[in-house]
This record gives C-alpha cells, structure tokens and sequence, in this order.
C-alpha cells in the first residue's frame, strides 16, 4: 500500500488512530510507529505535527475532552427545556444503559499518567476547569428559567462533576446491574438537592 501524502492528513485523524492504538494497547505500548504503520504513513508525519510522544499524548488530552463536550453539546444543542436539558445531562453523566459514550480505558489510563507526570496532570486540571465552567454555565441558565437555585455556582459544577467522575469509577469496578441503577438513582438525586431542585426521579433510596 502507498503511502499518504502529508498534505491529506491532519491531527483530528491522527489522534483518532491514536485512540485505537491506546484502546487496544494501552499507552505504555503505543509509540508513534505503531500509530504510522496502522495509518499507511511515514513515522516522520506524525513527528511533524506531535514532535514526540510526550506531545502527541498532551494532545490525546485535549482530543478525550473535545469528544466529551461535543456529545454533550450535540444532545443539549436542540433542548430548550430546563427541565429536558437537567435530565438529559443526568441521563448522560449517570447512565446505566449504554447508550451514552462513558469514560473508557484510553481517558483512565490517561488520566492514572497524570498522578506521575506533572505537565499531564496540569492538562487534565485544565480540563477538569472547563467541564466546572460548563456546568456553571448550564446551572446559570436553569435558575434564568427557576429551576434551580445555587448560592454557588462553582462548588455546585464541581460537585456534580465529583459524582460523575466518581460513578464512571464506580461502574467500570461493579458486576452489578441493580446495585449500579440503585448508585445512579442515588447521585442523580444527590445532583438535584445540590441544584435545590424537585426530585425527577423517584427511585426510593434506602
């Protein structure tokens, strides 16, 4: 097979290719020539754009972050409801069936790099920011409507996003189905008393 002109490629592709490299294998077994060949194209392409492997996982931050946003703003992007775009983001963070993308391996293995690598773990703390400063914004727009009510903004974004966070942990730990429906119920109610907002969902809690 010939091989790809630079001038057909471009760093969304790469990253994508990146990910599967990643999913299949982890990044401790990713290099930029596995990445090369499975694309047709010369290592020298990639070094082009990332410069090194270090860069190119810098990128992979950004690239995790760019694919969580765009889903949740493809979702919310024709909901003009409160009350639809609240249950449809907590259907997204919480969800139990499979239908919503969830942190998978690549973002944990990218994020369990950050605990050794200082300038990942400042990336990801960018990240991490710009979800708060998403859910700062949603919140802003659901007390306009007064659906919510939040003294504070910030702490209420950041501890919404803990509970996300802490379920994509919970779900990918537990074999089970009920007692992982029961934990989405209970954080998506923890969510609305946070958000100081009536209960949509009436799983009883213990």
């Amino acid at each position: 097979m010939g091989r790809k002109s630079i001038s057909h490629i471009r760093k969304p592709e790469i990253l994508r290719h990146t990910y599967k490299v990643v999913e299949e294998e982890g990044f401790k077994g990713m290099t930029i020539g596995k990445i090369a060949k499975r694309m047709g194209v010369n290592s020298g392409l990639l070094i082009h754009y990332f410069k090194s492997k270090e860069g190119l996982i810098m990128e992979m931050v950004d690239f995790l972050y760019e694919i969580s946003m765009n889903h949740y703003l493809k979702e919310l992007e024709t909901l003009t409801s409160s009350r639809e775009r609240m249950e449809t983001l907590l259907e997204i963070l919480f969800d139990t069936s499979g239908t919503w993308p969830q942190r998978d391996a690549v973002f944990w293995s990218c994020y369990a790099m950050g605990f050794r690598d200082e300038k990942i773990r400042e990336r990801i703390r960018g990240i991490m920011f710009k979800l708060i400063e998403f859910g700062i914004e949603e919140i802003s727009g659901w007390e306009e409507t007064g659906f919510a009510s939040v003294e504070d903004k910030k702490k209420a974004a950041a501890k919404i996003f803990a509970l996300s966070e802490g379920f994509g942990i919970v779900k990918n730990s537990l074999d089970d189905p009920d007692l992982i429906k029961e934990i989405a119920d209970f954080f998506k109610n923890t969510t609305l008393k946070i958000l100081n907002c009536k209960s949509t969902f009436d799983q009883a809690q213990p």
